[in-house]
């Protein structure tokens, strides 16, 4: 009986052996494709009110750019950016060349650049003659929670003065193909508009919808509500825009 009983066992674990020899493995899978090194992220956009760093300058206007980006390491890229505006009712140009370096330090990323603007037409609409400026900035950003937060500090030596702004942004998902995308920016002047104290409040709402897997059109409208140094010279202003960017 015991005998049988051995061999019963012997039998039931011979068969089992044979049904996981014949079950196929699941397949490996293919490892994750690395993130490319080089990316060029090209873009066109239009705007009804050209306004930087809460100055207003020019209305109706349309700009393209290119964003090269390198990843030198895995913690450290570069950037360069040309950029280039026109207005559409008057004789306005503007071209800005952007490099930048990125670390991220784990904590937040910290970025070092220097800014370039020139105006080929050597104007500033009907005639008025404009100086290229040149500056150097660093922003310094986090995520908290669900906030984009950033810290910027951009020093013009033409101007020989220094512009700051604190940013917040967040980003909440409608669908796969669509989001909202609300941020809030403060600016301040230390000499950069010839005198001390808050620029403006920058309040926008912008939309980005996924079109295919590269390419994102992102309207926006947006509320610039000067402060003490702006408010001087300018109203509160509603503008908005389109743009779209492709990547590859």
């Amino acid at each position: 009986m015991k005998n049988l009983a051995c061999l019963s066992i012997t039998a039931l674990l011979g068969s089992l052996s044979a049904a996981s020899a014949g079950t196929p493995a699941a397949p490996a899978l293919p490892p994750a494709a690395p993130e490319p090194a080089f990316s060029a992220v090209p873009g066109l956009g239009y705007d009804t009110f050209y306004i930087f760093r809460g100055e207003e300058l020019f209305e109706q206007v349309m700009w393209g750019q290119v964003e090269f980006s390198y990843a030198l390491t895995d913690k450290l890229s570069f950037t360069f950016t040309p950029w280039y505006l026109t207005g559409l009712d008057d004789d306005f140009t503007e071209l800005d060349l952007l490099p930048s370096f990125t670390y991220d330090a784990g904590f937040a990323e910290l970025t070092f650049g220097y800014a370039g603007y020139f105006y080929p037409r050597g104007s500033f609409g009907d005639n008025e003659g404009i100086d290229d400026e040149h500056e150097i900035n660093f922003n310094i950003s986090k995520t908290c929670g669900v906030f984009e937060t950033s810290l910027l500090a951009a020093y013009n030596f033409d101007r020989d003065g220094t512009y700051l702004e604190a940013k917040a942004g967040a980003t909440f998902e409608m669908c796969k193909a669509a989001a909202l995308q609300p941020s809030v920016a403060l600016g301040y002047s230390s000499h950069y508009f010839d005198e001390d104290g808050f620029t403006h409040v920058l309040l926008s709402l912008a939309m980005p919808v996924k079109l295919c897997a590269n390419a994102t059109l992102t309207p926006y409208v947006a509320g610039n509500l000067p402060l003490e140094v702006l408010e001087k010279t300018q109203g509160n202003e509603l503008f908005g825009g389109v743009s779209l960017t492709v990547t590859f």
